[in-house]
């Protein structure tokens, strides 16, 4: 009987040490930042800056950091927001990949923030030309508004 005990218990902590490993890696699997292609480095850092307003997030995906250009462009929405009474809605299109050169990328990015105000949908769009390194990933470390 001991045996057969003992046995159970073995497998038992087998199959639990089994499930936390399991459980970890797909842990990591989903809170790792999605930094696999420049574009996807840029659309996922333009979520976390302009939509999410998350600065935390934001970094994960940037060299230094912070993007002086874009984080102005964030507080001048957010200033024209708070001074019309209204709340825009950010979408990121056409995010091309411009060129890769070894650890370096270039994204061209259109920027557009919508709203209705006084009950006319307006809208503005802004484009965009993103440097990317490849430091572990690919991460924003410039900005510049183009035109």
């Amino acid at each position: 009987m001991r045996t057969v005990l003992t046995v159970v218990a073995g497998v038992l902590a087998l199959l639990c040490l089994g499930g936390v490993a399991t459980a970890l890696i797909w842990y990591n699997r989903a809170s790792t930042p999605d930094r696999s292609t420049p574009d996807v480095a840029v659309i996922n850092y333009l979520q976390a800056t302009l939509v999410s307003g998350d600065p935390n997030r934001a970094k994960l995906f940037t060299c230094d950091g912070a993007v002086p250009s874009v984080d102005e462009f964030a507080a001048d929405v957010a200033g024209r927001e708070q001074e019309l009474g209204v709340s825009f809605s950010i979408n990121i299109e056409d995010v091309v990949v411009t060129e890769t050169v070894g650890t370096d990328a270039t994204v061209i990015a259109v920027i557009r923030r919508s709203a209705a105000i006084d009950g006319i949908h307006q809208s503005l769009a802004d484009t965009w030309q993103f440097d990317l390194d490849n430091r572990d990933g690919w991460r924003v470390c410039a900005a510049a508004r183009l035109g």
